[in-house]
């Protein structure tokens, strides 16, 4: 079992009030959930695969917890991350393969890729509100 850090729940809660700040999350979340996903890209951006790992982990137990009290909310943040994931993913393939550019920031490259296709595959298949 993976093993969240403090510093990935401290990201998810910067988050989530990130989002409470710039969204009217009483609103339906198909009306808010593409700024809460510009949001949360903020908070993960600069992570390595591991952080990924453990950040959208934090998320996922977030999510869960507030499902029974906020399905909207839930929602809104699952769909939220999976967007992020999928803008983070579209970003990194654009990125060119200099031949200059060295073997770990390469190797790094491809195993955040790794992470992000899994993660975004974990929150696509997550069922919440059933």
């Amino acid at each position: 079992m993976l093993r969240i850090s403090d510093e990935s729940y401290e990201r998810v809660q910067n988050a989530i009030e990130d989002i409470s700040y710039c969204c009217v999350t009483e609103d339906d979340y198909n009306e808010w959930e593409d700024i809460a996903a510009s949001s949360i890209e903020g908070f993960i951006d600069s992570l390595n695969d591991e952080q990924l790992a453990m950040t959208c982990a934090a998320f996922r137990e977030y999510i869960i917890d507030i499902e029974d009290s906020d399905l909207n909310l839930a929602m809104g943040i699952k769909t939220a991350l999976a967007r992020a994931l999928r803008e983070m993913l579209d970003y990194i393939g654009d990125v060119s393969d200099d031949e200059d550019d060295e073997y770990d920031e390469e190797e790094s490259a491809v195993a955040l890729v790794a992470a992000i296709k899994k993660e975004l595959e974990i929150m696509e298949n997550m069922e919440i509100g059933e």
